[in-house]
Formats: C-alpha cells, sequence, structure tokens
C-alpha cells in the first residue's frame, strides 16, 4: 500500500530545489500511528513516495540530512510495527531546477537552451548515496528507481534505470530494485511502449518490473466520470481490468520476470468500482504479482480514493479490505 505525504507540495509553481516547501505545512511523512493502524490490520508493506529534490537539494550534492531523517523515522516506525518498505522516487523522470531565475522542470536526458540539466548519472548518483545510507536497513526491502517516467525518449530511460541499478549493486547487492515502464507505467499498454523484452541487466537477479493500473476511461486514475457515464459509454466496462492488466501480466510471465503493479486505486463511492478493483487483484494474484494500492495517507482529504481511515479505530476502508480479500491464495484445485 502506498503511504503518500513526503512528496506532497511539489506540483505548486514556484517549487523547485531551492523552494522545498515546509514540513507540516507543505508536506508530511504521516505518523506512528497511521502506520500502526494499518499493520495491526495486516497491511505490513508500504510504498513511500519520496521527493528527489528535498532528499538531494543539489543534484550529485549529498543527501538532505532533515529529510533523510525523517524519512528513517519513518522507517523506525514501520519496523517497530513490523512491516516493511519500498521506496518510491516520486519524480516522474523530472527535477525541479532553479535556473535563470525561475524554476524549471528538467526532463531526463533533455537538454534546455542547449544544456542537459538532468542525466543519467544524475539518476544513479542519488540511487548510489541512497543505497549508501540504507543498505543496512532491514526495512527497506526494495528501491524504487522512479515513479512514472514519461515523455522521455525510451532508449534514455532503459540507459538511465541500467545505470542506477548498476550504481545501487556496486553497494547493495541484496535488495530487491522495481523498474517502472516508461509513460506512466500504464499497464495496458507496457509493451507497446517497452518492447517485448526486458531491459535491466542486474548481476543480482532481483529486478522487479513495475506497472500502475486504474481502470477510468484514461487510465489516469482520475475517475472524472461516474461509474453510470463510464458503462453508458463503455458496454465492456467489467472487462476494464483484464483490457488493462493483461499486457503487462502476461509481459511478465512470457519473459519470466517479476511483476509490482504499484499502484491501483478506485473510488470508495460505488461499489461497482470495488467488483472491477476485485476482479484486478484476483489477476494479479493469479500471476504471482504483487500489488500496492493507491493511497493512504493522512493529508488526503476527501480523495476518492483515499484508504486513509476517518478514525484510528476503525476497521480497514473498503477498497484495502476488497484488496486484501482478494489477494490471499486461492483455494481452487
Amino acid at each position: 500500500m502506498n503511504l503518500a505525504g513526503a512528496e506532497f507540495g511539489t506540483n505548486i509553481q514556484d517549487f523547485s530545489q531551492y523552494n522545498l516547501g515546509d514540513l507540516h505545512r507543505d508536506y508530511t511523512f504521516n505518523s506512528r500511528a497511521t502506520v500502526r493502524y494499518f499493520c495491526e490490520r495486516g497491511v505490513t508493506a508500504f510504498r513511500i513516495p519520496i521527493s528527489w529534490e528535498r532528499l538531494q537539494p543539489e543534484l550529485r550534492g549529498p543527501l538532505q540530512a532533515d529529510y533523510c531523517g525523517n524519512l528513517q523515522l519513518l522507517l523506525s516506525w514501520i519496523a517497530e510495527a513490523k512491516g516493511t518498505a519500498i521506496l518510491d522516487l516520486h519524480n516522474y523522470g523530472r527535477y525541479r531546477v532553479y535556473r535563470s531565475g525561475r524554476p524549471i522542470e528538467a526532463v531526463l536526458g533533455e537538454t534546455t537552451d542547449g544544456a542537459l540539466l538532468l542525466s543519467e548519472d544524475d539518476l544513479a548518483d542519488v540511487w548510489r548515496k541512497l543505497a549508501e545510507r540504507l543498505s543496512d536497513n532491514p526495512t527497506v526491502i526494495a528501491y524504487g528507481l522512479m515513479n512514472e517516467p514519461h515523455h522521455i525518449a525510451a532508449h534514455v530511460w532503459k540507459r538511465a534505470s541500467n545505470r542506477a541499478v548498476a550504481a545501487i549493486r556496486e553497494l547493495d547487492p541484496d535488495r530487491w530494485i522495481t523498474v517502472c515502464g516508461n509513460e506512466w507505467a500504464t499497464a495496458q499498454n507496457f509493451e507497446e511502449v517497452n518492447g517485448p523484452e526486458p531491459w535491466i541487466r542486474d548481476p543480482s537477479n532481483k529486478t522487479i518490473y513495475e506497472a500502475h493500473a486504474y481502470f477510468d476511461a484514461d487510465r489516469s486514475g482520475k475517475y472524472e466520470l461516474t461509474f453510470d457515464q463510464e458503462a453508458a459509454r463503455d458496454p465492456q466496462l467489467s472487462q476494464r481490468p483484464q483490457q488493462v492488466l493483461t499486457p503487462f501480466l502476461s509481459w511478465c510471465r512470457r519473459n519470466g520476470v517479476h511483476g509490482y503493479v504499484g499502484e491501483v486505486g478506485v473510488p470508495k463511492s460505488e461499489s461497482r468500482w470495488h467488483e472491477l478493483l476485485a476482479s484486478g487483484c484476483r489477476l494479479i494474484r493469479d500471476a504471482n504479482c504483487a500489488i500496492g494500492y493507491w493511497a493512504a495517507g493522512e493529508w488526503w482529504g476527501d480523495y476518492p480514493l483515499s484508504v486513509q481511515p476517518e478514525s484510528l479505530d476503525d476497521p480497514l476502508p473498503i477498497q484495502m479490505a476488497v484488496v486484501c480479500d482478494n489477494m490471499r491464495p486461492s483455494t481452487a484445485n
């Protein structure tokens, strides 16, 4: 399950490496109580989105001590509750630099005014430093190289992700590494975008390929239409989990690689979306892949996909209960 918050506040206009926002005002690492709530109810694996700019305010510079300290505090709460964590660099293949008096969104491998502002070596550098800091922390079970890279040349993302894996392996041969597909990691288009074969060369053979799956019409997870509106447009709506997930799950199976659907989510208010979520979970389970629901987090407010409980005495929110019920091993013969 995703526990969002440490990446919040990065989409405002003036956010950059020099204007990172303030903890507890612009972003949060949540609380020990939230971690304990989920672990006590059997949800023990947390994908933790983090901000590259806050983690490393100067490319190739040192990691920021306070941000790392708060991340490690969160990891200690997870360890205390007997949970595990996947770190997720939640930057979409981008980094907000401050240049010529204004914030600029630097894109991996792309030049701006003739200058390469964000390189493949920059990604390798931050992961080398993060692995050095966390390689002896058993709570961290995987490193997520980059959330939903998009509008990046295919060869750039493949080369950059390989360089980051190689950098991690210099210091940490044991940790799993999750690698998103290009173009938003969309499960339905995974092979079309990323090609028919795996691309990571991992000497430890501990790479997990990651895709994301939402069941609204444009697969964005915004769910701007009601279920009835979606059904009126698409009489095959009940088959959407198969349409969205099968291309990625089949790609993993055919190539003999590990797969992870790191984000999947539906609105809490409509039980028919929950039925599609259940169907998708069973497909993921039967393909021996893992899942990460999007998302919990104390700052979501009325976000329709949220599984943050209103009270920490409540049972699991319905979407999370659906995931738990349908990811259990099948008892069918």
